[in-house]
């Protein structure tokens, strides 16, 4: 069996490296952080797409082309709508037309009479 006193620097060693320390010592500061492996520079996209003027009138244009194709479809289901009750106005006119014809017909037989 191991003794407790084998065991200590493995022990520590292990708790240290899970361990944030946040004391000022500059010996501990080098033994805890690692030399850069290498940089590594990211490109960054530059572009409009990423929300500059061309993603902006993108955009725009697709809320305008969908809010037309909306409201354009809204009307012309109102507008025929309205159609069909200008139609049935015109039907209720004419029947009305040829009701007031057909009294008049019968009044001008009963004063001839």
């Amino acid at each position: 069996m191991l003794s407790r006193t084998a065991l200590r620097p493995i022990v520590s060693h292990t708790s240290n490296a899970s361990r944030r320390c946040f004391s000022g010592s500059s010996r501990l500061s080098q033994a805890t952080t690692a030399p850069p492996a290498a940089t590594v520079t990211v490109k960054k996209s530059s572009g409009g797409f990423r929300g500059g003027i061309i993603g902006f009138l993108i955009g725009s244009s697709l809320a305008f082309a969908t809010s037309f194709t909306y409201l354009r479809n809204e009307w012309k289901i109102r507008d025929d709508i309205l159609m069909e009750d200008f139609a049935s106005l015109r039907a209720t006119c004419q029947r009305v037309e040829a009701r007031f014809r057909l009294l008049e017909d019968q009044l001008a037989k009963t004063q001839k009479k």
